[in-house]
Formats: structure tokens, sequence, C-alpha cells
């Protein structure tokens, strides 16, 4: 799968708009009025933000697509996949994305660095030297880090949310502590130049926050709209553990239990745990 920024210009929704726009123009638009095609002309002006998208095997997809979805379709900026190489990475439901750089090839300035989550592939990308190096290191000259679900563990194993509010998965939650963050029950949180954002879905939330954060209320909105983001979940309250049925929430943690355990053994063994951090 590849997903250059070129091939995704047709969803940019301030072009259409643009269109649209010179097919409603009158003379009997008023001047103190801009037009439909004037506010399109005026949200069109090319931005400049970088942004690096972490890929690791058994990745969540859906973690890292929805967020670039949302941010790619910013006009001028500059949304990538990064990995250890440009070879294609498998997500944990088996397909593969290709990333457009390696890490070796990842901006000097980066506005934005986001990482996934997952499940086995969280504890094995917190267990890789090069991905966790790479992590500090991109962190280090990014002016806003961010994770959506699990992701918020790896950063936490690299000492990157000490001090922080943060939000995770509902079921990892709990975890935060032990890398010295502060839980919040929130579907998307920003503390200072950290974004977190609950499980998966979260991520397409998340990109329209920063959308907004970037380009503005009116610019956030058309992506919103473009992409037809009006959930409509046909069971409304199981999508979070306080209205779900207790049994649902009982037999996913029982399913998931050593996850979050090995989870949690990972995390109290990482630099991220250290309170000299």
């Amino acid at each position: 799968m590849n997903t250059e920024i070129d091939s995704v210009t047709r969803r940019h929704f301030l072009r259409a708009i643009t269109a649209a726009g010179a097919f409603t123009l009158s003379e009997s638009t008023r001047a103190e009025e801009p037009s439909v095609h004037e506010k399109a002309v005026a949200l069109l002006k090319p931005g400049s933000e970088t942004i690096a998208i972490l890929l690791y095997p058994g990745f969540t997809a859906l973690d890292a697509i929805g967020p670039h979805y949302a941010l790619s379709g910013m006009a001028g900026a500059s949304v990538r996949f990064i990995a250890a190489t440009t070879d294609a990475v498998a997500s944990e439901s088996g397909f593969s994305v290709s990333p457009h750089l390696s890490f070796d090839q990842c901006p000097e300035n980066i506005d934005l660095l986001l990482i996934p989550g997952g499940m086995a592939g969280t504890i094995t990308a917190m267990e890789d030297e090069a991905t966790m190096a790479f992590v500090k290191k991109a962190a280090a000259r990014s002016k806003m880090i961010g994770s959506i679900c699990t992701g918020a563990l790896i950063l936490g194993a690299a000492g990157l949310i000490r001090g922080y509010k943060a939000t995770s998965h509902w079921q990892t939650m709990d975890l935060l502590p032990i890398v010295g963050a502060t839980p919040v029950k929130e579907r998307v949180v920003i503390d200072r130049n950290l974004v977190t954002c609950g499980g998966v879905t979260a991520g397409l939330d998340m990109g329209f926050t920063l959308v907004r954060r970037y380009r503005g209320d009116l610019y956030a909105k058309g992506i919103q709209l473009l992409a037809e983001y009006d959930p409509q979940p046909p069971f409304p309250k199981s999508g979070n553990p306080d209205t779900a049925e207790p049994e649902v929430v009982a037999l996913l943690n029982h399913m998931h239990a050593d996850y979050i355990s090995g989870w949690g053994k990972k995390l109290q063994n990482t630099p991220g745990a250290k309170k000299d951090q």
C-alpha cells in the first residue's frame, strides 16, 4: 500500500470547494460577504507541516491510517509513514503498509511525531532497541509528539510522558502511572506538546482535532464532512467500558489479561519507569 501525498489529492476537500465555488459566483455577490469561492481560496493556502507516523511490525492499522487520512487532507503538509527500513510493514491484521521513509531518512525538524498502538507488536516495539532509539531521537526534534491507543506505552517506555496528562486504550489506562503519566478518561487529551487518544477509532478524533489545531475550525469541519464522520454504531453504549455490558467488559479483560500483564511487566523495566529519568 503506497500512500504518497499526491495520490490523495482527490481527497482535498478544499479543492472541491474551490471548484464548486467557481460555479456559484455571481454579480450579485455582496462584496462585504466573502463568497464560498473566496473562503476556499483563502483556506487553500498551503501549509508546511512535517508529520511522521511510526510503523512497526504488528501495529494496529487504523491507529496509523485514521490520523493519516485527516492530516493528509491539509494542503501542503508532508505526512509520512516511517519505519526501520522502507520495506513493507505488516499490521496486526495482516495487510502491509509501505513506509515513505526509513529511520535514517527522517527529517531533521518535525512538527508532529505519532506512534500507533498494537497488541503483541507494541511489546515487540518496546523491546526493539532501534525502534526505541528512533522514538527518543525523533521526539527530541519534534515540536509535538503523540500516540494512538497503546502507542502511549511506547512513549512511556521511552520516558516521554512522565509528568504529563495522557490517555490510552481503556485496558491500559491503569498502566500509565508506571511511566509517570496521569491518566485522563477522555477521547483526546492535549497537554502542552503531547497529544494522546483512546483506542483505535479515537485516532480519527485525534486527526480532526489536530487539523483544527493547525488549520482552524472551518478546515477541520470540511475534512470531517468529507469523511462523512458521523458515527452511529449499532451498539451505542458498547464502545465505552463505563457503559458497555459488564459481561462484554469481563470477556475482553479475560481475553487480553496476558497482554495487559505483559505490558505492565515490560514498562516496569523501561527507562520511563525510573523516577530519575
